[in-house]
């Protein structure tokens, strides 16, 4: 007669019956049925191999005991499926925010830096805007709090996102001709548009984007009417040809995006702190060492590296002032951005003596920061 022993498991109470070997059978806690090569044939009887629709499916008891080398209970593979998925979850909004990342101009440490708190930031917005705008809204935020201003970060983020740089809608007038459908080509392109009815004329709204600058619009099949544009924006230079003046005007769809994450009421609190701090010790507050920085084709990538370093900082500060700090980082900032011999020759063009410039921080104006 077999003898049933009754053993006590991590997980809870199990069973395991003598093979004809000697070694104690174990068997499975939910349906009693033998655990053979680790897995029980019962409550695992098929195999996820594949692909789910979206995406790889997770590994089903069996094929994760097979990897392990040991018996995994419903519990512990029911927290291994949630991390897949938790996975699968996140892997778009990484994609997303590490694209957008690499169209800003700075160092390869304020690059990783950005990414990382871009996440932490886009996580806790992303149920309320989705993946792709909360990766913009986060990434925006993060560049922002840096002393960008919000063209620089719309022009960055409009090279993945061409909407971003979205100015509204142009309203034309136009006669159609006899013959043909209406087009409308932009720097050579075809642009989507709508068209409504005017009587025998058309109208036309056409989506307007900064990048448009300079464009030459062209319409065919139809023609602009003599009154049916607006003067102050388009300037014809032909029946059918025309530019769009667009100098001083600026895309709103960004501050939108990141107005949106501040009302979710949980983007706000989490830039609050570094962006208080970095204003308050903002190179935009030393003309001079800005326009030199300008100059030199290294504002926005000396003032990431400053952020960067006052950052870290300010956490290991060892009792020293905020504003000692934010000097001590600006001017590392500089040293590593700015090449030595080009900060040497603007100093030089502008009469300023190497005594009172380094790395092209005018040092006297340090002083803004004290107010």
């Amino acid at each position: 007669m077999t003898r049933i022993t009754l053993t006590s498991g991590v997980l809870g109470t199990g069973v395991s019956l003598p093979s004809a070997a000697g070694v104690p059978l174990e068997l499975c806690e939910q349906c009693g049925s033998p655990i053979v090569d680790g897995y029980c044939s019962s409550c695992s009887p098929g195999s996820t191999e594949g692909a789910s629709p979206v995406g790889s499916a997770p590994l089903d008891r069996r094929e994760l005991s097979r990897v392990l080398g040991r018996s995994v209970g419903v519990r512990a593979h029911g927290s291994y499926a949630l991390s897949i998925q938790q996975e699968e979850r996140m892997a778009p909004l990484r994609r997303e925010i590490d694209s957008l990342v690499e169209r800003f101009n700075a160092s390869a440490g304020v690059k990783r830096l950005a990414k990382q708190s871009a996440e932490k930031l886009a996580v806790k917005v992303m149920d309320d805007l989705g993946p792709t705008k909360a990766a913009i809204a986060s990434v925006a935020q993060f560049f922002i709090a840096q002393g960008w201003n919000l063209a620089d970060v719309n022009s960055c983020i409009s090279l993945v996102h061409p909407a971003m740089d979205s100015l509204g809608d142009l309203l034309l007038e136009v006669c159609p001709e006899p013959t043909g459908e209406i087009t409308v080509l932009v720097g050579g392109r075809s642009r989507p548009f709508k068209l409504y009815p005017n009587g025998i004329y058309r109208k036309l709204r056409i989506p307007l984007f900064a990048s448009d600058r300079d464009s030459l619009f062209e319409l065919r099949g139809a023609r602009l009417t003599q009154a049916g544009y607006d003067a102050r924006k388009v300037e014809p230079l032909g029946p059918s040809e025309f530019s769009v003046k667009i100098d001083d005007e600026r895309s709103f769809e960004l501050f939108k995006i990141v107005e949106e994450a501040k009302l979710s009421g949980k983007a706000a609190a989490a830039a609050a702190g570094t962006g208080a701090f970095l204003r308050r010790y903002s190179i935009y507050k030393l003309p001079l060492t800005r326009r030199l920085l300008r100059e030199a084709g290294m504002l926005q990538e000396a003032n990431a590296e400053y952020a960067m370093l006052l950052t870290q900082k300010v956490a290991n500060g060892s009792g020293r002032s905020p504003r000692k700090l934010a000097e001590e980082a600006l001017t590392e900032a500089c040293e590593r951005v700015v090449p030595p011999f080009l900060s040497k020759s603007i100093a030089r063009k502008h009469h300023l003596r190497p005594s009172g410039v380094t790395s092209l921080v005018v040092l006297s104006e340090l002083a803004a920061w004290r107010g």
